[in-house]
C-alpha cells in the first residue's frame, strides 16, 4: 500500500508540472515560428491521407539551409486554416504542391530540421489545441487537488480550513514549478549568440 501511495503522490505532483510544461513550450514555439526565416523548398512527393471521411494532403519537401540539405514532411492547411476536408477539397489543395514545385518553407534557425509551410497556422494556435491544453491542465489540477487532499487528511491528519489552505498552496506551487521548468527548458533551447 505504501508503494501505491508513493506512486499517487508522484503522479499528483508530476502531472500538473508536465501539463504546464507542455503547454508553455508549445505556445512559445508557435510564437517563435512566426519570425522564422524563409527558404525555398522543392516538393518531392504528394499523397492524400484518409481518416474516416476526412482527407488531408501530405507533402515531402526538400530544402537546404547553408550547405546542409533537409527533407520535411508537411500537412498543408488551406487559406482559412482548414487542415482536413472532403477528398475533393484535399485534391484541390494538393494541386498547389505538385512534385517539382518550389514552395516557401519556414525553418527554425536553432534546429533547421524543424520546418513548416505556414508558421501562423501551427497547431498551438488552433482552437482544438487550446481546448485540449486547457482541459489537460484542468484535469491535472483536479487530480492534484483530490490527491493532495486525501494525502493531507490521511497522513498529516489535517482537517477543515487547514486542508483547503494546504491544498491551495500545493496546487499553486506545483503550477508555478511547471511554469518555471518550462521557462528553464525554453531558455536552454534558445540559440547562444
Amino acid at each position: 500500500m505504501a508503494i501505491f501511495s508513493l506512486l499517487v503522490l508522484l503522479l499528483m505532483f508530476i502531472t500538473p508540472v508536465i501539463s504546464v510544461l507542455t503547454v508553455v513550450l508549445k505556445f512559445a514555439e508557435t510564437r517563435r515560428a512566426v519570425s522564422w526565416p524563409q527558404v525555398r523548398g522543392q516538393v518531392t512527393e504528394v499523397r492524400l491521407l484518409q481518416n474516416g471521411q476526412q482527407y488531408q494532403p501530405e507533402v515531402d519537401i526538400a530544402y537546404a539551409v547553408g550547405e546542409t540539405r533537409y527533407t520535411s514532411r508537411q500537412r498543408p492547411v488551406g487559406p482559412n486554416g482548414q487542415s482536413k476536408g472532403s477528398k475533393a477539397w484535399a485534391r484541390e489543395l494538393s494541386l498547389q504542391f505538385k512534385p517539382g514545385t518550389a514552395v516557401p518553407l519556414y525553418y527554425d534557425p536553432a534546429r533547421p530540421k524543424n520546418a513548416t509551410l505556414t508558421p501562423r497556422h501551427m497547431e498551438a494556435l488552433s482552437p482544438r489545441w487550446q481546448v485540449t491544453s486547457g482541459l489537460m491542465i484542468l484535469l491535472s489540477v483536479v487530480m492534484h487537488i483530490i490527491g493532495s487532499r486525501a494525502l493531507l487528511t490521511n497522513y498529516l491528519n489535517l482537517s477543515g480550513s487547514s486542508i483547503l489552505v494546504s491544498v491551495a498552496i500545493t496546487t499553486v506551487v506545483t503550477l508555478l514549478l511547471g511554469a518555471a521548468l518550462a521557462l528553464l527548458v525554453q531558455e536552454t533551447r534558445q540559440p547562444k549568440v
